[in-house]
């Protein structure tokens, strides 16, 4: 659509004005859409960025962001509407619709399956687990359903804590905290945590939860309330479930009925402890979906205590019952304060004592040892019986030797697969055993540096911990969990396997022995070492032949409810369904997302202020300017822009512009070193990228207009280059005070992989040109002030070489090393970096993202993509100048993509089918990440496709569907996959019917909501090194 009309009236050349009153007064309304849009970018970026960096994140935080998102989008609105003279209802209908969506999601609504706010542990029913927690339900179900003997108590429901933070004001006051919660920060978890706990105790529990407690209090007690002593636990919703939340609440111990309302406001308040908070951002749960219920129960007064495994925590032992025993109380040994002082270990299947140790080795020195021993065995079959699942069991044993069961929750069993690599000699040479000995609470080998931190407990953070920190304390204390997502391991001198935070190491996945006694004399801080906790031992120094294998610390946040709920906002705010301005499409009504919305009001704002006005039928002032690189150019002369002189019947050339930022910045745009003829071939990665716009790139012209609104010393640009877009505003004049210039860079037709690593390029060339820089996934903005002329002008002229050499980056661009290599080029004043095309790449493969290669035709013929790079994502020398020059979060960042969004992807030539069979041969080679290799196929775009992959690592087999770049899993079959060995992948498509085969066995079927007609690719994942032959279409009917 041509927008902008020659400027003249008949035959009369007339001077070229700046812009008349009107003009201005629409100019204003147009500055004010273009901040609002500056700002809309920033949130929309800040939120996926939220998604992508798998960092832990409060809900509270993205509804504040969606709403002041939401805001801006909405005087976007308001202001196109003062522009244009006309409202725009329809836009402001989907905002509001949009709006109710993004509620929807941002506050689930959690309906209680009772309104009692107390409940006895004999009233406790199987639909009651919303309102009492998992912790009373289990207890409940093993003295109804089982017959087991449990302490007399009752429950305080959720219905009690909401009503108390609502009547009270809580839940405002908390939620207002929670938005400002840096989720990463252990420093700010503590301040916001200790500050949310201040705020519940010190606020009056409402008469008639009080009245409740008491009331149920007294019936436990029946005539004794006067003596009676009772324990007060938590029970919250999430609690003992599939994430244990072992050890994160409070427990008040010995508690008269008297005290028994502030005991429950402090278990209450402990749900916003450091620890309790760090684990719950960590996992993905949402402060509001896990309301605190209280569980009280008369106290035991306990002869012995302790904690029973129906199975080896870290092992493959599931036949036999481990049992850790203290005297007295139990809460300093499941605290990770004390060491069992006796160990049980038990046969399953007939009762026999197998093993014992600690101050009596004799399992027969006290005829009731072997009593409570054998009750204990048969409690614990009998629960895991009824679960269906090992278990976590806590116990006690009163003066009369009565067994009393306490708790019982899933127990997570972590299996080695293999070792990783020989059994080790008794040194191996360089690198001597520092500690031989302990209990491996999870298992695993890490290399690290040492920090050692003699009082976990204390106010003091910890300082800001390296990524590749080994934490060495005295006791495996639960204050430790806020840092446990940011170390590689943990090495303590006290603390069994039986430890609450030896239940939280392994749900993490971090390698943590304990109970070396000497750690943390033996170690030093910053030492080198290696820790293999499964065999007990600490190596100094990296001992390269175990950690090869090493693993990444999982990051429970992946897929979790609360990642798939910001999933789901997401897909409500990001897509971009308004890709072609030209298109009749490109209307108000075709507007579906947040994106659309924005980027709908920023065209028609342009042509609003650009083109002939509709009502006056006057000129506008808009000039058209002729250049030698492909870009439709328009500029607006606020005064003195433009070359005096020129009239209506000029060819206005680039050259004609007076403003001397405009000027400095052409100079660099136009550089003769910036080849702006280059192209990635349509062979290669711009294949499916243009796919997703819906087009191809016409000749001469490389995007939209864009526009250039300048006086003598001012300039804002708004630039389209290669379907991205840059704004730059720039005052540059005499006065240096005043002088500055502001970027914003977003989008691209790459992938959000492709899209950060061309982010990182410009990001280290700014920075090394002096700006100050904010990253934000595919979003950059930059700022450089207080220069003098000549200097801001030399800045504005390198800035346009960059914006000259970054345009098509995003689809070229797959490895960190080029953020690298590109810097060092730029430097050097060589601008064409654009790649061609490898010899050995394979020639009938489109290659979209990743590393592919032809195979070896002597001894693996076939197609090899090669992740190995990405095994440890990238090199150390790389590492650490990436992180010099962006600083180690967004480094991190990347790693994140690198494990979890890095889906290497190849397409076959001339493979479009509707309906038929596709066919691969896979082998998995190596990886650490992942072993996997899949067939790709009803490929739209590569954001939109399914994939029938294989993983080694996994020995599984899952269909998965990426719908806008999102990956679902539609289908998961357990099945043995061998490493080193050929797969034959099989896919039917019929209609819409999905039929995947494995070595000619159908394992899956499924039906699909959309048509399946696409194209035919190879996959793999992450640092997947996998081989592929034999890759055959047969097009079956539509």
């Amino acid at each position: 659509m041509l927008w902008f009309k020659t400027i003249k009236s008949g035959d009369a050349c007339r001077p070229l004005l700046a812009m008349d009153p009107e003009q201005t007064a629409r100019y204003k309304h147009f500055r004010e859409l273009l901040d609002h849009n500056r700002v809309a970018l920033n949130l929309m970026a800040d939120l996926e960025q939220t998604y992508y960096d798998n960092r832990p994140f409060t809900m509270q935080m993205v509804e504040r962001k969606c709403a002041c998102l939401l805001s801006e989008v909405e005087s976007m609105v308001q202001a196109l509407s003062g522009l244009s003279a006309k409202p725009h209802e329809r836009l402001s209908a989907v905002l509001q619709s949009l709006l109710r969506y993004s509620r929807d999601e941002l506050r689930p609504a959690l309906r209680p399956t009772t309104e009692a706010l107390t409940l006895p542990i004999s009233r406790i029913e199987a639909d009651h687990d919303r309102a009492v927690g998992a912790k009373a339900a289990n207890l409940a179900r093993a003295r109804r359903e089982i017959g087991l003997a449990v302490p007399e108590g009752f429950a305080i429901t959720t219905a009690a804590c909401r009503l108390f933070f609502l009547e009270t004001g809580l839940v405002e006051k908390i939620d207002d905290a929670m938005a400002q919660l840096v989720a990463d920060d252990p420093a700010s978890i503590e301040s916001v945590g200790r500050e949310i706990r201040s705020l519940i105790l010190d606020t009056p529990l409402p008469k008639i939860i009080r009245a409740a407690i008491e009331s149920a209090a007294a019936e436990v007690a029946g005539g004794a309330s006067a003596d009676i002593r009772l324990a007060v636990r938590s029970s919250a919703i999430g609690e003992d479930g599939e994430i244990s939340f072992a050890g994160q609440y409070t427990s008040v111990l010995n508690v008269p009925i008297e005290e028994l309302a502030e005991a429950y406001k402090q278990v209450v308040a402990s749900k916003y402890s450091a620890s309790a908070l760090s684990y719950r951002l960590h996992h993905g749960v949402d402060d509001r979906e896990t309301p605190m219920a209280v569980l009280v129960l008369e106290m035991i007064q306990p002869h012995l205590s302790g904690v029973l495994y129906t199975a080896d925590p870290v092992g493959e032992d599931r036949d036999t019952i481990r049992i850790n025993a203290v005297q007295g109380l139990g809460d300093a040994l499941v605290g990770g304060d004390a060491s069992p002082q006796r160990i049980y270990r038990i046969a399953k299947p007939a009762f026999e004592v197998l093993e014992v140790a600690g101050a009596d080795p004799s399992p027969n020195a006290d005829p009731s040892e072997t009593t409570f021993l054998r009750e204990l065995w048969r409690s614990a079959q009998l629960l895991e019986n009824h679960f269906q699942r090992p278990l976590d069991i806590e116990w006690a044993v009163d003066g009369d030797h009565r067994v009393y069961i306490l708790q019982a929750r899933p127990l997570l069993v972590i299996e080695e697969a293999t070792d990783p690599g020989p059994e080790p000699a008794v040194d191996y040479p360089g690198h001597p055993v520092l500690i031989d000995g302990g209990k491996c609470a999870a298992s695993g080998v890490v290399a690290g540096r040492v920090l050692v931190v003699k009082n976990t407990e204390a106010d003091d953070p910890l300082p800001r911990l390296d990524p590749d920190t080994i934490l060495v304390a005295r006791a495996a204390s639960t204050s430790i969990t806020p840092w446990i997502g940011k170390v590689k391991g943990i090495i303590t001198d006290v603390g069994g396997v039986a430890s609450h935070l030896a239940s939280v190491a392994r749900e993490f996945g971090v390698p943590a022995l304990f109970d070396t006694q000497t750690a943390t004399t033996t170690l030093a801080d910053g030492r080198e070492i290696t820790l293999w906790a499964s065999r007990s031992r600490v190596y100094d120094g990296v001992v390269e032949e175990l950690t090869q294998g090493m693993r990444p610390v999982k990051r429970p946040i992946f897929a979790s409810s609360l990642h798939l709920r910001l999933q789901r906002l997401l897909d409500l705010v990001s897509p971009l369904n308004l890709t072609a301005p030209d298109s009749p499409q490109f209307t108000q009504e075709e507007c579906r997302t947040v994106h659309d919305i924005i980027r709908y009001c920023h065209e028609i704002s342009v042509r609003e202020m650009f083109r002939f006005g509709e009502s006056t039928g006057r000129l506008r002032g808009a000039v058209r300017l002729k250049a030698s690189i492909p870009i439709q150019l328009f500029a607006l002369d606020l005064g003195d822009g433009l070359r005096r002189g020129l009239t209506t019947c000029d060819d206005v050339n680039v050259h004609d512009v007076a403003s001397a930022p405009f000027r400095a910045l052409w100079l660099g745009l136009s550089h003769p070193g910036v080849n702006w003829t280059s192209t990635i071939a349509v062979g290669a990665h711009n294949f499916m990228s243009l796919m997703v716009g819906g087009a191809m790139p016409q000749q001469g012209r490389l995007g939209e207009a864009s526009y250039a609104i300048v006086s003598a010393d001012y300039m804002n640009l708004s630039a389209r280059f290669g379907y991205h877009f840059a704004t730059v505003d720039a005052l540059c004049g005499a006065d240096a005070e005043h002088n500055y210039v502001n970027l914003q860079f977003a989008g691209g037709a790459g992938a959000y992989f492709g899209r950060s690593l061309r982010i990182q390029y410009m990001a280290a060339v700014l920075n090394r040109l002096g700006f100050e820089t904010s990253v934000k996934g595919d979003l950059i903005e930059a700022s450089l002030a207080r220069l003098d002329q000549a200097g801001m002008e030399e800045a504005l002229d390198k800035l346009g070489r960059l914006l000259g050499t970054s345009r098509l980056l995003d689809m070229a661009m797959d490895s960190p090393e080029q953020a690298i290599s590109l810097t060092e080029s730029f430097f050097q004043g060589k601008y064409d970096v654009l790649e061609k095309e490898r010899e050995d790449a394979p020639k009938d493969l489109h290659l979209i993202t990743g590393n592919w290669k032809k195979g070896d035709p002597e001894t693996e013929p076939g197609v090899l993509q090669d992740g190995s790079d990405f095994g440890s994502w990238i090199s150390t020398g790389v590492s650490q100048a990436m992180t010099r020059l962006m600083g180690k979060r967004y480094q991190e960042m990347m790693d994140n993509i690198g494990a979890y969004y890095y889906f290497p992807l190849a397409i076959a030539k001339d493979s479009i089918m509707a309906g038929g069979t596709a066919t691969v041969k896979v082998k998995p080679l190596s990886g650490t990440i992942d072993q996997a290799g899949g067939l790709a196929f009803a490929i739209r775009d590569w954001g939109n496709y399914f994939v029938f992959r294989v993983n080694a690592l996994e020995d599984n087999a899952i269909l998965f569907e990426f719908r806008n770049g999102k990956r679902v899993e539609r289908a998961n079959i357990d099945t043995p996959v061998a490493g080193n060995v050929w797969h034959r992948l099989r896919v039917t498509i019929s209609g819409r019917c999905i039929q995947a085969f494995l070595e000619d066995r159908l394992i899956v079927e499924y039906e699909a909501d959309r048509g399946l007609d696409g194209h035919v690719g190879l996959w793999t994942k992450a640092d997947s090194v996998t081989l592929f032959n034999e890759l055959t279409v047969e097009r079956g009917a539509s």
